[in-house]
Parts: C-alpha cells; structure tokens; sequence
C-alpha cells in the first residue's frame, strides 16, 4: 500500500470520526448513511471502515476518551489542587466529546474496553480526591465518592454552559470557584 494511500486511508477515518461524533451528538439515532454523507464519503467507504455502527460508537468511544487522556497527559505531573485545576482546563473545552460519551453511554457501557477505561478514570480520580484531602486542599469529612461525584456534575454544567454566552476560560473559572467552594477549604 502506498503512502499516498495510507493518508487517504487516515484522512477518511478522521472525518468520519468527526462526523459520527458530531452527528450522533446532534441526533443519537442518526443512521450510518448521515455520518458518511456528513463525513464526506460514500457508505460504503463508512462501512470499510468500521462493519457496524454499534462498532462506529465503539471507536468513537475509544477515541474521545483518548482525546481527552492525551489532553491531561502534560500536567501529570501536577498534584493535588493543581492537578484538578488542570483538568478542568482542558476538559472544559472537550465539551462536545463529553456531551458525545454522555449521549451514547448506553451503547457502549457493557462493552469491555469502554468498562476498563471508565473504571480507570474513575480510580485516578479517586486517587487525585485523596491526594488533596490529605494536602489539606479538599474538605477531609466529605466522602471522596461525594467529591467525585460532585466533580463530575459540575464538570457536567460546565459542558451545558460551553456553548452558551460565556467564553470557555470563564465557564472552567467557574467550575473551579464552585468545585473548591463546595468541596475545598475554600468556604
């Protein structure tokens, strides 16, 4: 295979990634026959790609919490209050590829890979709730299951809000103010 059509090969997979996240965001049902016509391809092209659109959701799935694992990896190294502070940075506006997990969790939460990368997410978290409720910058007497809870909805009004009227900086200024009031010792 040449290399001309391996990026032809790249170049089409990436736009039908967009537009299935974009399309099933707009309208979860949405058929495969929209994506590729979104996508700019034909279906059968779609289909070459990916057999079904329960695979389609899988990968799009995967990709998205990729996304937004490569997007935090630079600030790993942050602790604590400013570890959370940093994810609230660059998740905020990942906005779409939440609103896109969100939409579709249903499709993809008994799926194996999906399952683990959840889980993941879930313990990291937990452990970063820990870590700042022994720095002192998390609230000690809340649950951590209560914190990351409470994390999660806020980062969930930040993703309602994101394409509204306030800018992306002040939606993720926000969800700092209201995590760290509610549950730091900011109070």
């Amino acid at each position: 295979m040449s290399h001309k059509k391996d990026q032809r090969i790249l170049k089409s997979e990436k736009a039908i990634i967009e537009a299935g996240i974009s399309t099933l965001l707009a309208n979860p049902s949405a058929g495969m026959s929209e994506i590729a016509e979104m996508a700019g391809v034909g279906r059968a092209t779609l289909y070459r790609h990916f057999e079904s659109r329960e695979a389609l959701v899988r990968k799009l799935a995967i990709v998205c919490n990729e996304e937004i694992d490569d997007a935090i990896k630079p600030y790993e190294h942050l602790k604590g209050r400013a570890l959370i502070e940093a994810i609230i940075d660059v998740t905020v506006p990942m906005a779409n590829r939440f609103r896109f997990l969100v939409s579709l969790w249903s499709l993809v939460e008994e799926d194996e890979v999906i399952r683990h990368i959840n889980k993941q997410v879930q313990r990291d978290l937990y452990m970063l709730i820990e870590q700042a409720k022994k720095a002192g910058e998390i609230d000690k007497g809340l649950p951590t299951a209560w914190v990351v809870a409470f994390f999660d909805s806020t980062l969930d009004a930040a993703w309602i809000l994101e394409n509204d009227d306030i800018s992306t900086k002040d939606v993720a200024e926000l969800v700092k103010k209201s995590f760290f009031r509610g549950c730091g010792n900011d109070r």
